[in-house]
C-alpha cells in the first residue's frame, strides 16, 4: 500500500539522505492519490484541481513510499506520535482505517493521530476503537465570507456539526486547523479560535504558505507580527480566557489589552498541535520562523520575537 511521508519524516529513519536542521518529533503520513485529493482547496498543492506537484503539502516534499517499507524501519526515528492524514478519494475512510491497523500492529506503542475533513460518527468511533487517541479537524479557513470560495466543496456548518461529534467521540482530544493569512480580517480569525475553544476542542494554528501551482499561489504569507499576535490570542484561549479579555477590537481590527512579558509566554510561539507535533519548517524556511519546533530555537531567537511583538 502505497503513502506519502514527509521528507523530514524519512529523513529520520535514514530512507531519505537530506539535511534536517530539527528532527520531526511526529512521523507524519498522508494518504497516496497519484491525482491528488478530490477537494478542491484553493491552498493545497494536494487537491486535484491545482496543478502544483503532488509530491507536496504545503512548502514540504512528502514523496510516495511502500507502507511496509516505512513500517520495517519507523524505530529508527524515534517518534513520539504518528499523524496519519486523510484526502478525499473513493473509498478513503475504509482505507484510513486498513492503514491504522497496521500501523498499531506494527508500531503498536506509538500512539496515532489522524488528521480528516468531514467523515461519518461511525468512521469516528472505529478510529477510537483503533487506537487513535487525537482527531485533527481541517477546518482551515477562519472566516463565513470566504469559505465557500475556498474550501470547495464543504461548507462551514457542516464543519462545525463535525467538529461537535468529535469532541463528543475524543472529548478534548481535537484539535482543529486553522490557517491564517487566506483572506479572513483578524476579528473573524480571533472569533473562529474562540468559537473552537468554546466547542469543547483547541486550535492548531498554521500559516498561509502560497505554493507554486495552487490557485492561491500569488497570496502572499501574513506579516509575521500579525501571526504572532493570533499566537498570543491562541496562547489564551488556550488557557480559558474569553477574546474580550485579551483583545480590544476596531473594525475588524484587534489590540491587545496589556502589554506581554514573551519570556513567560515562550510556549506560544511553538508549533500547535497534537502532542509531540513540531512540523519543522512546515510553514517556514529557517530564515524566518513562525511555528518554532522546540523551546531551543525560542530561546535563540527571544529578542527577535520580542521586537516583532512590540507594538501589538
Amino acid at each position: 500500500m502505497l503513502v506519502r511521508a514527509s521528507i523530514g519524516s524519512l529523513a529520520a529513519i535514514g530512507l531519505y539522505d537530506v539535511n534536517v536542521d530539527v528532527k520531526p518529533t511526529t512521523c507524519y503520513l498522508l494518504q497516496y492519490s497519484s491525482s491528488g485529493c478530490s477537494a478542491g482547496c484553493l491552498f493545497c498543492p494536494q487537491s486535484s484541481s491545482n496543478t502544483s506537484s503532488k509530491e507536496f503539502v504545503s512548502r514540504v516534499p512528502w514523496p510516495a513510499i511502500e507502507l511496509e517499507t516505512l513500517l520495517y524501519n519507523i524505530g529508527l526515528g524515534n517518534f513520539s506520535r504518528i499523524c496519519l492524514q486523510t484526502i478525499l478519494k473513493k473509498d478513503f475512510e475504509k482505507e484510513a482505517c486498513d492503514i491504522i491497523r497496521i500501523l498499531d500492529r506494527v508500531g503498536s506503542n506509538i500512539p496515532i493521530s489522524v488528521g480528516t475533513t468531514p467523515v461519518s460518527e461511525e468512521t469516528l468511533h472505529e478510529f477510537r476503537s483503533l487506537g487513535v487517541d487525537f482527531i485533527g479537524v481541517g477546518l482551515d479557513v477562519a472566516s463565513n465570507r470566504i469559505f465557500d470560495k475556498i474550501k470547495a466543496p464543504f461548507k462551514m456548518e457542516d464543519f462545525w456539526t463535525f467538529i461537535k461529534k468529535c469532541v463528543n467521540v475524543f472529548n478534548e482530544h481535537v484539535y482543529v486547523h486553522l490557517i491564517y493569512g487566506l483572506g479572513e480580517n483578524d476579528s473573524e480569525f480571533a472569533y473562529h479560535m474562540e468559537k473552537v475553544y468554546e466547542t469543547g476542542a483547541n486550535v492548531a494554528l498554521f500559516s498561509f504558505t502560497p505554493i507554486s501551482g495552487t490557485k492561491l499561489e500569488h497570496l502572499p504569507q501574513p506579516e509575521i507580527e500579525k501571526y504572532r499576535l493570533m499566537q498570543i490570542i491562541r496562547y489564551f484561549l488556550s488557557k480559558g480566557y474569553k477574546l474580550k479579555e485579551i483583545v480590544r477590537e476596531d473594525d475588524g481590527h484587534i489590540k491587545l489589552k496589556t502589554n506581554i512579558n514573551v519570556h513567560e509566554i515562550k510556549s506560544a510561539f511553538l508549533t500547535s498541535g497534537c502532542p509531540a507535533c513540531n512540523r519543522p519548517f512546515y510553514n517556514e524556511r529557517p530564515t524566518k520562523i513562525y511555528n518554532y519546533p522546540s523551546l531551543p530555537l525560542v530561546d535563540k531567537e527571544i529578542e527577535l520575537i520580542n521586537e516583532q511583538i512590540r507594538n501589538l
